[in-house]
């Protein structure tokens, strides 16, 4: 790649300002970028840098309100709002941060990758000739057939990235697609989305904090406060060198490294194995579990004769590739789902043997979950998700027929000391739209904790977060784990270093 490349997405003095709940916020503050035909370019940077509002910006989903930005020969802040459809229509491919955005819950999954080619007028063979290599090429050639809730996180994220390619789009606009892949899977779809660029001669915008995106990117660009402040052109061994945008104004010293810190060496009994745990004080047993889903005639294994045991305290990881039943445990051990064949314990209760009722009361006394999608109501401050979600604790404990419980509301102090205790005590009338990546995690994990409940089940909470953000998260629940068992589905090396249990899943067979 050379700079004489014919430049496909520029940004000139850039500045967008959202006005929300808490005021107006400058996400962009004078952003000035050139990225050329051909490139991959991979934008990193902290929470709250503007990285996703860049992207938003260059697909013409929103409007700058100061600066020029052009993109494939259209100054998109000159566009109105038919010829913005148009430009993102027939120019842009999205790859969405929430994959559920993309994905309809009703439509299989070919025909979701088939759809954008639908919609341009392309023959039901081609589509489905298309459809087909694009399923094969992310890994999911057998599972064109199942509907996205047949299918773990990671793999609807390789859907939705495979909608977006499909079109052969000009621009590629990406935001943390491999959040919640595994390295392997990961690596598939970086080839693939490599493949697409280098043949096609299309450009590729990856907002990200996987250090493999890098690794594979042309050109980097670091942002911070709202502006580029560091670029790298070349080989990954390249270093970062800092920037001097258009107005004169040079970066301070760069505070933010792309590369994660190393790890510290971890104690030898935190590093245990299933059976150096067994004569601990077990808060979840798993006896031969298995699970199966069906669609139609057909059997969709999510785990297989699953055994192994998590203690009372610590922080203990669920690990093992995109589709290999993570979330399916996760959902069994918090009684949202039942097992086809095996036990599952959870505080001495056989979960198979219990009502809805008593599993109900169960989650609402003793166990806590934090899913992928975290659900936290976006017009409420933080204090007030914290809030709904003792009020909605407590109901269900009434609902389900607790009318001795002694558990109240929390005490207004109550919740101020757990915001406190997870760093949010400064956010707490923060709206959660208004909040960065990592204190929405922080905030999920908030809510989980009210009521003080014996066992967090947390799926994959640092997937879109920043490293020194995961690292923040991974230290914070290694703190939690002295009171309680808090039990992590994760890809992410920096909560596995932390986790005192590891229980590995294979893919399904």
């Amino acid at each position: 790649m050379t700079e004489l490349a014919t430049p496909v997405l520029e940004a000139s003095g850039v500045i967008a300002v959202h006005t929300g709940a808490s005021g107006a916020v400058a996400a962009l503050r004078g952003l000035d970028v050139t990225i050329r035909q051909g490139e991959i370019c991979a934008v990193i940077g902290p929470s709250g840098a503007g990285k996703t509002t860049f992207l938003r910006l260059a697909a013409g989903l929103e409007r700058p309100t100061a600066g020029r930005l052009a993109a494939a020969g259209h100054e998109l802040g000159a566009l109105s709002d038919a010829e913005r459809s148009r430009y993102r229509h027939d120019l842009v491919g999205i790859v969405e941060q929430h994959y559920r955005h993309a994905l309809s819950p009703y439509l299989p999954v070919r025909l979701a990758v088939e759809l954008p080619l639908a919609v341009r007028g392309m023959s039901p063979a081609a589509r489905r000739a298309r459809a087909t290599q694009l399923l094969e090429a992310v890994g999911l050639g057998d599972r064109g057939d199942a509907v996205p809730g047949e299918l773990s996180g990671g793999e609807q994220q390789r859907v939705a990235t495979a909608a977006a390619i499909a079109p052969r789009p000009i621009l590629l606009l990406a935001d943390e697609p491999t959040g919640e892949l595994d390295a392997v899977a990961g690596a598939a779809l970086l080839a693939l989305l490599r493949e697409l660029v280098k043949s096609e001669g299309a450009t590729a915008v990856i907002v990200t904090h996987d250090p493999a995106v890098e690794a594979i990117a042309d050109r980097v660009i670091l942002l911070q406060d709202g502006r580029a402040v560091a670029e790298r052109v070349g080989p990954p061994a390249s270093p970062l060198r800092p920037l001097v945008d258009s107005a004169g104004w040079r970066a301070p010293e760069l505070t933010w490294a792309s590369a994660p810190a190393p790890s510290s060496p971890r104690p030898a009994r935190e590093s245990a194995s299933m059976e150096d745990a067994a004569s601990a004080a077990q808060a979840v047993v798993l006896d031969r579990v298995t699970r199966t889903y069906r669609h139609g005639r057909v059997g969709i294994r999510a785990l297989r004769e699953i055994s192994g045991s998590f203690p009372s305290r610590g922080v203990h990881a669920v690990i093992g590739p995109s589709g290999s039943g993570k979330s399916t445990l996760l959902r069994l051990m918090a009684g949202l789902d039942r097992p086809d064949d095996g036990r599952v314990i959870v505080l001495g209760n056989d979960l198979g043997q219990r009502s809805d009722d008593e599993l109900a009361l169960l989650r609402a006394r003793s166990v806590a979950v934090v899913e992928q999608a975290r659900g936290l109501v976006p017009f409420l401050d933080a204090q007030e998700n914290v809030s709904l979600a003792a009020r909605v604790r407590n109901e269900a404990r009434t609902a389900a027929g607790a009318t001795n419980d002694a558990t109240n509301d929390a005490a207004a102090e109550d919740i101020d000391a757990l915001l406190e205790r997870l760093g949010l005590a400064d956010r707490a009338t923060a709206r959660t739209a208004d909040l960065s990546a990592g204190e929405r995690a922080r905030l999920a994990v908030a809510r989980a904790l009210v009521g003080s409940p014996a066992i967090l089940l947390i799926d994959e909470p640092t997937a879109t977060l920043d490293r020194t953000n995961a690292r923040a998260v991974a230290s914070l629940l290694e703190a939690l784990g002295a009171d309680r068992s808090i039990i992590v589905a994760t890809h992410d090396p920096a909560i596995i270093d932390v986790a005192g249990t590891h229980l590995e899943l294979t893919r399904r067979s």
